[in-house]
């Protein structure tokens, strides 16, 4: 499957391939990722994340860079995919274009946006009731948690995944 790298001027974007199911880090992941195991990968990063270092991850890992800077995309051209223009949708636009992806959006195929993580669903409501608005834990009844112990963020089908599908139905399709 496909596996993306966004730099750091393409937040929206990574939550939104996230919630399709798209294996996204952020280029700010980088700093809170265990890169441990990457070989020859710096531990300490600076701050911001030099263009090599990305290309370097990218490499490592599999991964497509998505950017918008030119002169980095430039010197990384078989490793990335230089997003032109302005607007979240018109980018997934693009990438489905050139990368034949499809937005259908399930939630148990779907990824943390926070994090990256696998999501799952929770078989016990009442277990994040102390995580939920009143109004959210009484108006929804089917939630999924982030599998990471630390992130643990909760997740539900709101209004605001038919806001994404419609702009998704007038944008894209």
């Amino acid at each position: 499957m496909i596996k993306f790298l966004t730099d750091a001027m393409l937040g929206k974007l990574t939550v939104l391939l996230r919630i399709f199911g798209y294996n996204t880090v952020y280029a700010n992941d980088l700093y809170e990722l265990d890169v441990s195991h990457l070989e020859n990968f710096p531990i300490h990063l600076p701050n911001p994340i030099p263009d090599d270092i990305l290309f370097q991850y990218a490499n490592l890992t599999e991964r497509i860079i998505l950017t918008k800077d030119l002169p980095f995309y430039r010197r990384s051209k078989d490793q990335s995919f230089f997003l032109e223009g302005k607007g979240v949708y018109n980018y997934l636009r693009q990438l489905k274009e050139k990368f034949e992806l499809k937005y259908e959006f399930e939630m148990e195929k779907a990824l943390c946006s926070n994090c990256n993580s696998p999501i799952k669903k929770v078989s016990n409501k009442e277990s994040i009731k102390n995580k939920l608005k009143n109004s959210t834990y009484a108006h929804y009844d089917t939630f999924f948690q982030c599998t990471n112990p630390e992130c643990q963020k909760i997740f539900w089908n709101g209004p605001h995944i038919k806001d994404i599908k419609e702009k998704l139905n007038k944008y894209i399709d």
